[in-house]
């Protein structure tokens, strides 16, 4: 469905309005949970345009842990599809109807309260550990809008194919950039496969993952034509990339983050292949610095304003106002940031100091390999071993993928054991479920 900007308008001025009737009002924590849908977009630009802060949830988190979650951010509501009174301990409120007559509280336009205004809580995706509540303002989303679309052109009838969900900052950045720009959302039908979205009329630019761009290169290569693809997400395999500027696609690789409202840096339109082995230069609006010890730190309009504990906003900036992202890179001599991998990620294999993001690029880089996602194990004699989640072809054969590794990996790297890769909505699954489940899998050459 193409959603234009007069359509965004009518849809959550209808919202609000019957938001505010339920009793929801600026500064209020409201939870969003449900399908991706118009009703869905619509409560959710409902809570921004009343200044409420939105605060939407995976639908991937049980029903059962929602009210923790709702708690631990103070929110007093919950937007669901599952009626009233569904969850114990929370007030639900169904989505709110937008095909009533106009009429009632007038509604303010987005933007009415200002930069410094909270608009979101996004939870981060707790790869390690349990999920953050990062809050952003109004103007952390403006701001981060304004400088993606200066650098990827983007304005007045295009239109972004929505294709990762909204309770994730790429598909919040996705949607603040179409209402920057006074552009169209292309919101996909539920359960639609992506070559089919792609095809949808009205699409010229897409947010993708590596995942979702191997599938459409697959299913439909021809509905990636003449559209700006925004890459993001890590280990992307050089093959992909290849076969993807191969066919003259219009590919940018970045790096991005929930604390920054989304984008950080990114390739430019039409950048050389060599270019795209990196997430490319910083863009307007953001300053990003590599410390000391090789931690990438950002600043600037677009970083959040804190994490909400249950103690108030935790700020953890220091006094210059930058913030560690966990991240450990390096700026080339060009200027492009080269991401190597997760700081807190990292684990210790027979004294030796193992970053799992080396061993998925090594694997992402075998012909057949997709995806790659590698966590420890523990081990009577080294403490802990590599274990790795793969999406392959020819299935899970271990002491293959482990020969072929061996010509680039020492063996403390090679991984012990291979699990089936499941990532529901093409998302790249959290390290910490990932360890959990590759606890209970055997390993190569054991029964």
């Amino acid at each position: 469905m193409l959603l234009t900007p007069a359509d965004l308008d009518r849809l959550s001025a209808a919202a609000a309005r019957a938001l505010l009737a339920e009793g929801v009002r600026a500064g209020d924590r409201v939870g969003l949970r449900g399908a991706q849908d118009t009703r869905y977009l619509s409560a959710l630009l409902g809570l921004v345009r009343i200044g409420a802060i939105a605060a939407p949830l995976s639908t991937r988190v049980p029903a059962g842990a929602v009210p923790g979650l709702l708690a631990r951010v103070g929110a007093g509501a919950l937007v669901s599809g599952e009626g009233a009174g569904a969850l114990e301990g929370v007030r639900c409120l169904p989505f709110p109807r937008t095909d009533a007559a106009p009429g009632g509280a007038v509604v303010p336009p987005f933007g009415a309260f200002g930069d410094g205004a909270p608009a979101t809580l996004v939870f981060t995706s707790g790869s390690t550990g349990a999920p953050k509540a990062a809050l952003h303002t109004a103007g952390n989303h403006a701001w981060s809008a304004r400088g993606a679309n200066a650098h990827v052109p983007f304005g007045p009838g295009d239109g972004w194919l929505l294709a990762l969900p909204l309770y994730h900052v790429g598909g919040l950045g996705v949607l603040f950039r179409c209402l920057e720009a006074g552009a169209n959302v292309v919101l996909p039908e539920m359960g639609e496969p992506l070559a089919v979205s792609l095809a949808r009329p009205g699409v010229t630019h897409v947010s993708l993952v590596a995942t979702q761009l191997a599938r459409a290169l697959r299913e439909a290569p021809e509905a990636l034509d003449g559209k700006r693809i925004l890459l993001g997400g890590s280990a992307i395999s050089p093959a992909l990339l290849d076969d993807a500027h191969g066919r003259g696609l219009a590919v940018l690789t970045s790096y991005g983050l929930t604390e920054a409202a989304s984008l950080v840096t990114a390739t430019a339109p039409g950048a050389p292949r060599a270019d795209l082995a990196t997430s490319g230069r910083v863009l307007a609006h953001r300053e990003l610095r590599v410390s000391a010890r090789g931690e990438i730190e950002i600043r600037g309009r677009t970083r959040f304003a804190g994490y909400l504990t249950a103690d108030g906003l935790a700020t953890p900036f220091d006094a210059d106002g930058w913030f560690a992202t966990g991240d450990t890179g390096a700026l080339d001599a060009e200027g492009r940031l080269v991401v190597a991998g997760r700081r807190d990620a990292m684990f210790v294999s027979g004294g030796e100091n193992v970053q799992p993001e080396a061993i998925e690029r090594a694997l992402v880089a075998l012909p057949g390999v997709r995806e790659a996602l590698v966590v420890p194990v523990e081990d009577a004699a080294f403490g802990h071993r590599p274990f790795a989640f793969v999406d392959a072809d020819g299935g899970l054969d271990g002491p293959r993928l482990n020969a072929l590794l061996a010509e680039h990996l020492p063996g403390f790297m090679l991984p012990v054991g291979y699990g089936a890769w499941a990532a529901p909505g093409g998302l790249k699954p959290s390290r910490a479920d990932a360890a959990r489940r590759a606890a209970g899998l055997p390993r190569l050459g054991r029964t």
